[in-house]
């Protein structure tokens, strides 16, 4: 009976040490996001995936809040020139970005450290079908508005 008592005791002690020495992990108070995937349908349409981490939480909007919060710039290959380049709309007089809303996880998170992934989807990903290479210029707001770090996706190839 004592040995028992020794060994859970022994475990009690390494799971308590074990506990104290994992550091949390310590999440910026403005939103960080990665590039994880992109990919496409027939028809045009795809879907793109990020990681996000937030240290406070206040990531998402609500289901009746519409408030655009992911903002995606859209560029193309230009094989004249060999560069990236924005597709110009002359109507907008302006560049094309898309926007959409992300949504808050069903658990209220504000006020904790939050990761996850979010995926949109892409409707006309492209301009023209004879467009085979594109990127993405990405940022996403949390709730304070603190804006996130600008990633660019690598080169998608698309068919």
């Amino acid at each position: 009976m004592k040995i028992k008592i020794k060994h859970i005791l022994l475990i009690t002690a390494l799971v308590g040490l074990y506990s104290a020495c994992v550091k949390k992990k310590n999440y910026s108070q403005s939103p960080e996001i990665e590039f994880k995937s992109f990919v496409s349908y027939a028809g045009d349409t795809a879907d793109l995936a990020i990681t996000f981490s937030d240290g406070n939480g206040d990531i998402g909007k609500s289901q009746e809040d519409q408030t655009k919060n992911m903002f995606m710039t859209y560029y193309y290959f230009d094989t004249l020139t060999s560069k990236y380049v924005g597709f110009y709309k002359p109507e907008l007089n302006d560049t094309i970005r898309l926007n959409y809303t992300i949504r808050k996880p069903l658990e209220d998170y504000n006020g904790k450290p939050i990761s996850g992934e979010v995926s949109v989807r892409i409707n006309e990903y492209r301009h023209s079908k004879k467009i085979k290479k594109i990127k993405y210029v990405i940022y996403i707001l949390d709730n304070a508005n603190n804006k996130s770090n600008v990633i660019t996706t690598p080169e998608l190839i698309v068919p």
